[in-house]
């Protein structure tokens, strides 16, 4: 395929698949038409599973590769727009461009790729930017790979070696209330504001990987009528440092919430942070691909989360995130990619195929 057919088509198929809007819970359309994307491409195996994730694969073997990304986004649609070198619109960088690199580099590396000995995924999850449903179908099924790369926005030149965990706390309040001029008892809003006060004061402001830091998503609180509120609710999201532990987030906020009479907390969901090595096969592998198309890696931490989070270590342990598309981007209104990072982003995911194919002493095709 010439520079002017590659271009075209990771155009093509990112725009398509940016008209069609899929916040989390509504990826179906998308999924759709990928598959005839995947269908086209010239994958052998293609399958939609029981939660909608979309798997394409060619090729049988004991060693499984594959590039994970995900098809749904936030809310909050944008308008699609091709300026002739940058694609704008909702996914364009998180993660729909990175997706469409993905499953374009992964078909180009089915030339170099000994098909009787390696199989090779591409896999668009569902869920991502909500509950995570896609990834943990994976890991409930038992699905395994020798190794994977997350595809995520790395800035293009990026290897991510770690994310953040994180946990959402419902806190609920109570007080007796009363008649709002006299007053005995703290409200359950004055509980709520204090918790939340000690939480800020506890956790460090400092956004870096290795803090953690509180996030107050919602407040409600108060009456209509002048009487001071007897019930009061806030939904609190705590970003855990890499080099700290569910458990112990838990146990602080707990220990909080517990000095305040009537208050109780709930830990509605968490995901744990994640580190791997820079050394594991994965990551070795797409940092020599970045290498070969003449770009100088550069290792990264991310503050948020991803699927890696959950993916890790079950499904494989030599994992490592990359994408084309300025992560600074995502979740903005200014959300675009150039034609020339997903270009990019296409030749790396093909050539880290091929260099942990190599790594893994499997074959490769001289084709």
């Amino acid at each position: 395929m010439n520079n002017a057919s590659l271009r075209n088509l990771a155009a093509d198929m990112l725009v398509d698949l940016l008209k069609v809007y899929s916040p989390s819970g509504r990826e179906r359309e998308a999924v759709e038409i990928l598959k005839s994307y995947a269908q086209n491409l010239g994958y052998e195996e293609i399958v939609v599973d029981n939660v909608g994730n979309l798997i394409a694969g060619y090729g049988q073997g004991d060693t499984v590769f594959a590039v994970i990304g995900h098809i749904d986004t936030i809310p909050w649609e944008l308008p699609v727009h091709f300026d002739g070198s940058t694609i704008y619109g909702r996914g364009a960088v998180d993660a729909k461009g990175p997706l469409v690199a993905a499953f374009i580099g992964l078909a180009l590396a089915k030339n170099f790729v000994n098909l009787r000995k390696a199989k090779v995924y591409a896999i668009a999850l569902v869920d991502e930017e909500r509950d995570s449903i896609g990834a943990k179908h994976l890991v409930k099924s038992r699905f395994k790979l020798s190794g994977a790369i997350v595809a995520e926005p790395s800035n293009t030149d990026g290897v991510v070696v770690g994310y953040r965990g994180s946990a959402r706390f419902s806190i609920v309040c109570r007080s007796s209330g009363g008649h709002s001029s006299s007053s005995t008892e703290n409200s359950a809003c004055e509980k709520l504001i204090s918790i939340w006060g000690k939480l800020k004061s506890f956790y460090s402001d400092t956004n870096s990987v290795f803090s953690t830091t509180p996030a107050l998503l919602k407040f409600f609180c108060g009456e209509d009528a002048p009487v001071i509120p007897r019930y009061g609710e806030a939904l609190i999201s705590i970003r855990i440092a890499i080099n700290s532990s569910v458990d112990e987030v838990i146990k602080t906020v707990n220990n909080i919430v517990r000095d305040f009479e009537n208050c109780t907390v709930n830990v509605l969901d968490y995901t744990k942070p994640v580190k791997i090595s820079i050394g594991n096969t994965a990551a070795r592998a797409v940092v020599r691909a970045i290498l070969q198309n003449n770009m100088k890696p550069r290792i990264l931490n991310k503050l948020g989360t991803s699927d890696m989070n959950i993916i890790y270590p079950t499904i494989t342990e030599n994992i490592v995130a990359y994408g084309p598309g300025k992560s600074e981007l995502a979740h903005t209104d200014r959300e675009s990619i150039t034609i020339d990072e997903l270009c990019k982003g296409i030749a790396v995911y093909r050539d880290a195929v091929k260099e942990f194919l190599r790594l893994t002493t499997a074959q490769i095709s001289r084709a």
